[in-house]
Order: structure tokens, then C-alpha cells, then sequence
């Protein structure tokens, strides 16, 4: 699942790609935002070598997804955002994003790139 769940970068214009799916394949997709969620002092003890849980979390998270890809199911943790797709055009590359609330009040939202291409 590694490969199918990316890592949410800091900078919100970093271009991500999920790996690509065939039409008719349902597959499920997501975010790491734990990267993201790090408060300055916990990104610090981080890199000191102490384990980190970040005090912010995801209170709520959807998927803003073009016409052809549809969404059967979404969920989240503290931390990940999830979401199973399926459909689209064979040879299309489509963006999608992610907009998630904390429970701190952030508003965030990363964009990804899905290319559907033959099974």
C-alpha cells in the first residue's frame, strides 16, 4: 500500500502522481499528512530522534474529483486520507485533490495526478 498512499508534501505546488489504473479498476488512493500536520517543535524532535504524534490531526477530509472519476468510499485517521476510485478514459491524466480541515481549524488541500491507462 506503500506506493498507493503518498506522503502529503509541505509545499502545497510539489506535482505528486498516484500510480496509474486501468478503467474499469477500482483501487484505493490517499495521503500521509503527517508530515504536513508537524508543528515546528515536533518537526524538531523529530530530527532529535524522539517519536512524534502531531497534536493537529484531520477532522475532515473529501475529494474534489474531475467528470469520469467516482468515488465509491472515503475515510480518514488522525492522520491519512483515503479514498477508493474508480472509471476515467484510458489515456487521460486526471487531477485530483484533497482538501482536509484539522482539528486546529487549517484548511489544506494537495493536488494529484492519476493517468489511466490499459490493464
Amino acid at each position: 500500500m506503500a506506493d498507493r498512499v503518498l506522503k502529503a508534501p509541505r509545499n502545497a505546488r510539489t506535482l505528486l502522481f498516484w500510480p496509474a489504473k486501468a478503467p474499469a479498476e477500482v483501487v484505493e488512493r490517499g495521503f500521509d499528512w503527517f508530515d504536513v500536520l508537524l508543528s515546528p517543535a515536533e518537526r524538531a524532535r523529530l530530527a532529535a530522534g524522539e517519536t512524534v504524534t502531531p497534536a493537529d490531526g484531520i477532522k475532515a477530509s473529501s475529494y474534489v474529483l474531475p467528470q469520469g472519476i467516482v468515488a465509491s468510499a472515503s475515510s480518514n485517521t488522525a492522520t491519512v486520507a483515503l479514498v477508493t476510485l474508480t472509471g476515467g478514459e484510458l489515456g487521460r491524466v486526471y487531477s485530483i485533490a484533497n482538501r482536509i480541515e484539522t482539528a486546529k481549524g487549517q484548511q489544506l488541500e494537495r493536488v494529484v495526478k492519476l493517468r489511466i491507462r490499459a490493464k
